[in-house]
């Protein structure tokens, strides 16, 4: 890295002093004392180091030796650091033993955290040797934790100090003082890398998003060095990150990350305007064409005006980024796994309750080679995205969000081809067909070698390896199954298992079909879980059931928030695309029409051959992308619609936004 402005940063956050001294014969009672010297906020030109100014902020409450879990519980010592620049900028954390200290550091346990970690702070049992900085005046020095800044981010840690609980009258630590300072050391580097085409909307990283880059042959991932060029989406190359297990430490630029030790994988989708190309205003069915075109995007920094065209040939900002109002968002790169499960039935899970799917969340896994977690209401998706990574603003995926992901898919920045399907029926993340079907439809497997007219071959696999028909993702033939047609794209967006999203029908409770709330299902048996208005409680009959119940109470309260889903008008048709939204690659894909094999007859649209139903009374939430088994009726344009309900053949994903 070339150095600019290289400068170091020498600031004593606190002094601690341990005086210990015998009390009888059997135990020593240990006493703290401490002073702070240094300014509260000391400021260079990049760094800015703030310390809260309690004189208390290490609160030893015990005076004897604790046990580890009990010094990981101490009331912080906390301080704040921040890059006030524009480059990145290399820092460490340093423990700097005074010269007046006599006792052993062995003794002492330390503990430093940052703020908003999911696990708690790990301790030190022995220091790693560090050499004294010149001139600091200190006898023995420790560093405890390095990192970078990016431009303006700020971290916040906490340290904890505690005697060791293995500390006896019998060691030498009678009449011994410890004494010690923090000194913060900074690095100045370089600007982080941009794409000029992308306008200022590259990718944004916080709160443990570590950027990757991924090896083009096999998959593996090394951490990328954010100032170097770590994607591109002019070579549909798209900046790829992971949010690394509990306890895992970020191992720093171009060093490689095991796969043990990341929890899931997202993908960058850039904000942007599109070219409108059809308007989607189908109102029953067609005839269906060939339309499958590349579709026109600009890349859109959030402080331009926004595009509002409405018609053929008009600019529209899409929408997937004007709700949240980013310069993009984070997509999970496959769908939503369950952790630790070993057999396809293990990942079908669908928590009893609200408070179940909170606690749910975190066995969540984004992964490939994972078994999708389905057999889930929408509510407890709901609910578990929105409880995964509340910091990053985590949520269940829109369906005007999958819309965006669809279009860039198809433009000149994606592979702008048809996503080759997940084939693999145990519902493994991330696996490709080895041959495109020609027909499916039928939900049966038909061997293209017996078949060739109306082959659609599936299988399942062992976990992380090639099934009959399929391969795993660490063989390169999956990116085949990919958006960009290489590693850094999204996967599962073709078969797999259906996605549900978070776009619902209007309940039709203000009887105009638009101004209603979100419906919550079919009867009071197939529905999303959330607390509403059932659109068809008499569709079917129940056995054992109250057919006449036309509203959950007893669920999930409805999202307050706007943002987090799209609601259409109620329709008694699921081929009125009309009320479509411009963007969610469902009205736009037309015309449509019915097409009959083997008895079986399912809409399709004209992109690919792919399904094409949208939401209607007995079915009023969408789902996207196909199931394993569908052929070519599978698709990153696949359109469908169901109840909200939890059943096998349903699953789902994560975005982030902020």
């Amino acid at each position: 890295m070339t150095q600019k402005n290289k400068k170091y940063m020498y600031i004593t956050i606190g002094i601690i002093a341990l005086l210990i001294i015998t009390i009888g014969i059997s135990y020593a009672i240990w006493m703290i004392t401490k002073e702070q010297t240094g300014e509260n906020v000391v400021n260079s030109s990049c760094l800015n180091v703030t310390m809260e100014d309690e004189i208390d902020s290490i609160d030893l409450k015990k005076t004897q030796p604790i046990l580890d879990e009990e010094g990981l519980k101490l009331k912080p010592f906390s301080f704040k650091v921040k890059n006030n620049c524009e480059e990145y900028s290399d820092y460490t954390i340093n423990l700097e033993m005074l010269s007046e200290t006599t006792l052993e550091s062995k003794y002492v346990k330390i503990a430093l955290s940052e703020k908003g970690d999911k696990g708690v702070a790990t301790k030190l049992d022995a220091y790693d040797e560090y050499k004294t900085l010149k001139g600091t005046g200190t006898k023995e020095g420790r560093q405890l934790k390095s990192g970078k800044l990016k431009p303006s981010e700020e971290k916040d840690y906490e340290l904890r100090i505690w005697l060791d609980e293995d500390v006896t009258v019998e060691d030498d630590t009678m009449g011994k003082m410890y004494k010690s300072k923090i000194i913060v050391e900074s690095e100045i580097g370089e600007k982080p890398y941009t794409e000029s085409i992308l306008n200022g909307t590259d990718p944004v990283l916080d709160g443990g998003l570590i950027p990757i880059k991924i090896n083009e042959e096999n998959g593996l991932v090394t951490r990328a060095d954010e100032t170097e060029k770590w994607y591109s989406y002019r070579e549909q190359k798209w900046a790829n990150a992971v949010i690394l297990r509990d306890g895992v430490e970020d191992p720093g630029a171009n060093e490689p990350i095991d796969e043990k030790d990341i929890e899931s994988y997202f993908v960058w989708i850039p904000r942007y305007r599109y070219e409108i190309f059809d308007e989607g205003n189908y109102t029953g069915l067609g005839t269906k064409e060939d339309k499958a075109q590349i579709i026109n995007i600009e890349f859109e920094n959030k402080n331009e005006p926004v595009k509002s065209g409405t018609s053929k040939g008009q600019m529209l900002t899409h929408p997937a980024f004007t709700s949240f109002n980013t310069n993009g968002f984070w997509a999970a790169k496959f769908e939503t796994g369950y952790d630790g499960a070993t057999q396809r039935s293990d990942a079908e899970v669908n928590p009893i309750d609200e408070k179940a799917a909170i606690e749910a969340a975190n066995k969540v896994i984004i992964k490939p080679n994972v078994y999708s977690w389905r057999n889930i209401q929408i509510a407890k998706a709901y609910t578990i995205g929105r409880n995964y990574e509340p910091t990053l603003n985590s949520h269940m995926m829109k369906n005007t969000e999958w819309g965006a992901i669809a279009y860039l898919q198809h433009s000149e920045y994606g592979s702008h081809q048809k996503v080759k399907i997940n084939n693999n029926s145990d519902n493994l993340t991330g696996y490709a067909a080895i041959k495109d079907p020609t027909i499916g439809y039928t939900e049966t497997n038909e061997l293209c070698s017996n078949n060739p007219a109306a082959c659609n071959e599936y299988s399942g696999s062992i976990k992380g390896f090639d099934g009959d028909y399929n391969t795993n993702y660490f063989n390169k033939a999956s990116v085949a199954a990919s958006t960009t047609n290489n590693y850094t794209g999204i996967y599962d967006m073709s078969g797999g298992a259906w996605e549900y999203v978070m776009g619902g029908m209007d309940d039709n409770s203000t009887g105009d079909g638009k101004t209603g709330k979100l419906a919550s299902g079919r009867h009071n048996v197939w529905n999303s879980g959330f607390n509403g208005i059932l659109t068809c409680p008499t569709c079917d009959t129940l056995e054992g059931k109250e057919p006449n119940i036309t509203t959950v109470t007893e669920g999930i309260e409805l999202p307050s928030d706007e943002r987090y889903y799209d609601k259409y008008d109620f329709s008694y048709d699921a081929t009125i695309y009309t009320k479509k939204i411009l963007g969610d690659a469902t009205g736009e894909m037309g015309p449509f029409q019915i097409i009959s094999y083997n008895n079986k007859e399912r809409i399709f649209n004209s992109w690919y051959n792919e399904e094409g139903a949208l939401n209607q009374e007995n079915s009023p939430w969408i789902e996207r992308g196909g199931e394993y088994k569908d052929g070519i009726g599978a698709g990153i344009f696949s359109l469908g619609r169901d109840t909200g309900r939890a059943v096998s053949f349903h699953t789902y994903r994560l975005a982030l936004a902020f």
